[in-house]
């Protein structure tokens, strides 16, 4: 690994006075520190340039300003001081980009993300983002990405990413909203504890892929019990029934378990809100497993089904918002619990419009996870598809990877083509 250059970024314009100081809106007080690691890889064919990359998002962070700023001491508020974030230009020696694309390892995945970001914990006094553009040998590059969640959602940051693409291409987009300054200001009647999650290298990542004719047959699968299934949905159920399954072999037993899935409340609002209100704006339901019986597809998605539905739609922003303030004394319960199966679907069809002016990515992808029971989808090239990122303790990853019926729905293989890479300048 070569380090080219690391400096720090700031917004091209100052930050005005008046919104020097904001407030973290309830969601974001309720939010995990942890940053979430995103990676794009471009099978860059032209000369490529790493001040277009630098100079459009210092413009694009005069429009995100808070995420040039730092947090306090107390967790809730921000100084939107224009202080700045992490960008590092690096090289990769000895491994292609194909390379990568075919076996995308943790320990050259750590490579591609400024050191100490991969997953990094509180936010606290550090930049909310630090960027990585890597080039690896014979062509291709990767822009990498960690974004404090403290600050942005997963929604959020595929807006931020989206806007800094479209100005390195010298598209002039309308500024985002900031959800803590336009929406009822609630804050806890008390301090919420910094909520970090255990991560551990000695859990297995798998990623697996649901193409559309596999996803087709789950759905028949479930037909007549479920109208209309969502294929997240059957993806979601059928992954967290191969999870159960796999935990009854390794404990010789049947135990109970919660599934957890998160959503994006923006358009389940009142009128919808846009999708460019920054922040956190994603709140979850649960389903469990009560007896053996309900291990059955159908069964998990019409739970699932059920779960949405009382979620519902949100006629009133405060008084959600007040429903969640009374809830939110049980959320850290959900990281504690370690029979707790934890999905999250990132709408990663908008990855593959990052162009930032040399094509778009061949991969978008989350780096692997490392917590226990995690399991995050986003959509393949095509959109038709599913990747799911899997996280397991050891042994249950065996058992869950043995499974035949898995292995007749999805795929360990992402069929990527390319073709051959010319060599790419800085």
């Amino acid at each position: 690994m070569e380090i080219i250059s690391k400096e720090i970024i700031r917004p091209s314009s100052r930050t005005p006075e008046h919104l020097k100081t904001f407030t973290l809106s309830l969601l974001d007080q309720l939010t995990l520190h942890t940053y979430a690691p995103i990676i794009l890889l471009y099978e860059s064919k032209t000369v490529t340039c790493s001040e277009v990359l630098k100079k459009s998002l210092s413009k694009t962070l005069t429009k995100y300003y808070p995420f040039a700023g730092r947090l306090r001491e107390d967790g809730i508020t921000v100084d939107c001081n224009d202080e700045g974030v992490i960008f590092v230009e690096a090289k990769i020696v000895g491994c292609k980009l194909s390379d990568f694309l075919q076996n995308p390892t943790y320990e050259t995945q750590i490579l591609l993300f400024p050191e100490g970001f991969l997953w990094k914990g509180s936010c606290i006094g550090h930049t909310f983002l630090a960027a990585q553009a890597t080039y690896f040998d014979c062509g291709g590059m990767a822009v990498s990405i960690s974004m404090s969640h403290k600050v942005a959602d997963a929604p959020s940051l595929g807006v931020f990413l989206s806007d800094w693409a479209a100005m390195a291409r010298g598209e002039v987009r309308p500024p985002p909203l900031i959800l803590a300054t336009s929406i009822p200001s609630l804050n806890l009647a008390y301090t919420m504890p910094e909520i970090e999650i255990e991560m551990s290298e000695t859990l297995i990542t798998k990623r697996y892929v649901f193409h559309a004719e596999n996803i087709a047959r789950l759905k028949r699968r479930v037909m007549g019990l479920v109208d209309n299934p969502t294929k997240i949905a059957v993806v979601t159920a059928f992954l967290y029934k191969c999870a159960m399954l796999a935990s009854v072999l390794k404990t010789g037993c049947f135990s109970n378990s919660i599934l957890i899935q998160l959503v994006n409340m923006r358009p389940r609002m009142a009128p919808p809100l846009p999708e460019n209100f920054i922040g956190n704006f994603t709140w979850y339901f649960s389903t469990s497993n009560d007896d053996q019986s309900e291990i059955s597809l159908g069964n998990l998605v019409l739970q699932m089904k059920k779960g949405i539905k009382e979620l519902g739609d949100k006629n009133n922003l405060h008084d959600w918002l007040n429903s969640v303030r009374e809830s939110a004394n049980n959320v850290k319960e959900l990281f504690d619990n370690l029979d707790i199966y934890r999905f999250s679907h990132v709408r990663g069809g908008s990855f593959y419009q990052m162009n930032f002016g040399w094509g778009n990515p061949k991969w978008g992808t989350i780096a692997d996870v490392l917590v226990k029971n995690t399991f995050i989808l986003y959509d393949t090239p095509d959109g038709n598809g599913v990747e799911a990122v899997v996280n397991l303790e050891e042994e249950h990853m065996r058992l869950f990877e043995s499974n035949k019926e898995l292995l007749e729905f999805a795929s360990t293989n992402r069929t990527l083509q390319f073709e051959p890479i010319a060599q790419s300048r800085m």
